[in-house]
C-alpha cells in the first residue's frame, strides 16, 4: 500500500496523520513527515508511533503516493515546487491551504491535485471535510482521499467557487462560534452573580444538547426554536433580539473574511510572479 506524506506538520497535519493511525487504516510506517523544526507534536508522534519516518522532502516526493501539503498559503508554491521533479508518476498531491486553488497548483505541478479544508472538530471524529478534485484525479486516487478522510469527518465535495464560503460554516466555524458564546458568557457575568465558571459549564452542556438534538433528532435551526420559544415568552423575546442584532453582524463576518481570501489569494500571486512581501 501507498505510504502517506505530510509536508509541515502543525496541527491539522498533526489531526490527519494521528486519526488514520488511531483508526487502524494505516501502520505507522506508511506515514512519512518532513517539517522544518521537529517540535512537540512531531515528538509526541514519534513517541505514539516509533515507525513513523521523517525524511527530506526530496526522499517523501519518491516515497509517497498520497501528500498532504499542510504549510501557510504563501509557503505552499516552494514546496509543491521542491518535491515537483521527484514525484512518483501516480502522485496525488493534497493542499489543505485556504486561497491557493487548484488552477494555481496545477501551475506547480503535473500530477495529480486536490484541495482539502479541514476542521478542528474532526478531533472528535465530527465535523465536514470539504474537497475539490482537480482535473485528472482517479476514481481510485478520489476515494482512497475519500475514504481516509471519511474515517474522521464528513465528506463533502464542493464546487470550487463555493469553497471559501463553506470554510467559514466548517473549518473556521468552532472559533466563530467560540467567539460568540465567549461573548454570550461575558452578557451574563454583567446581568448575573454567576461564576465565569458557572456560566460557561451551562453554555458547553447547552451546546453539546443542541447538537445532538440538530443530529440525531434532524431538527431544524427553525424546529429547535419553535420546540423552546413559547410566543410572547422569554425565549422569543431574546430570540428576536438576536434575529434583529445578527444579520447585520454576519453579514459583516463574510465580507471580512471573503475580503481576506483575496487578499491571501493576491500576495499567493505575487509571490508567484516574483513580487515577495
Amino acid at each position: 500500500m501507498n505510504k502517506i506524506g505530510f509536508i509541515g506538520f502543525g496541527s491539522m497535519a498533526d489531526m490527519i496523520a494521528s486519526k488514520l493511525l488511531e483508526q487502524g487504516k494505516i501502520d505507522d510506517h506508511m506515514v512519512s513527515v518532513n517539517t522544518r523544526t521537529i517540535g512537540s507534536r512531531a515528538e509526541e508522534l514519534a513517541k505514539r508511533y516509533p515507525n513513523v519516518s521523517f525524511q527530506s522532502a526530496e526522499e517523501l516526493a519518491k516515497e509517497c503516493g498520497l501528500i498532504f501539503i499542510c504549510v501557510p498559503p504563501l509557503a505552499v508554491e516552494e514546496a509543491v515546487t521542491k518535491i515537483s521533479p521527484f514525484l512518483r508518476k501516480d502522485a496525488h498531491i493534497v493542499s489543505i491551504a485556504a486561497a491557493v486553488t487548484i488552477r494555481r497548483l496545477h501551475k506547480w505541478t503535473d500530477r495529480q491535485v486536490s484541495r482539502y479544508i479541514p476542521t478542528l472538530t474532526s478531533e472528535t471524529g465530527t465535523g465536514i471535510s470539504l474537497v475539490v478534485h482537480g482535473e485528472g484525479v482517479t476514481e481510485d486516487n478520489k476515494k482512497r482521499l475519500e475514504e481516509y478522510l471519511s474515517l474522521f469527518s464528513t465528506v463533502k465535495n464542493i464546487r470550487e467557487a463555493d469553497i471559501d464560503a463553506a470554510s467559514n460554516l466548517t473549518s473556521s466555524s468552532p472559533g466563530f462560534i467560540a467567539s460568540i458564546f465567549e461573548e454570550f458568557a461575558q452578557a451574563a457575568l454583567r446581568n448575573s452573580s454567576l461564576t465565569k465558571e458557572e456560566a460557561f459549564d451551562f453554555l458547553i452542556h447547552s451546546l453539546v444538547g443542541t447538537g445532538k438534538l440538530l443530529l440525531e433528532k434532524q431538527m431544524t435551526f427553525e424546529e429547535t426554536l419553535q420546540r423552546v420559544a413559547t410566543k410572547g415568552g422569554i425565549t422569543a423575546e431574546g430570540a428576536d433580539a438576536i434575529r434583529k442584532a445578527a444579520p447585520q453582524m454576519f453579514d459583516e463576518v463574510f465580507v471580512r473574511t471573503m475580503e481576506k481570501y483575496k487578499e491571501i489569494n493576491g500576495a499567493v500571486n505575487r509571490r508567484k510572479n516574483g513580487i515577495h512581501e
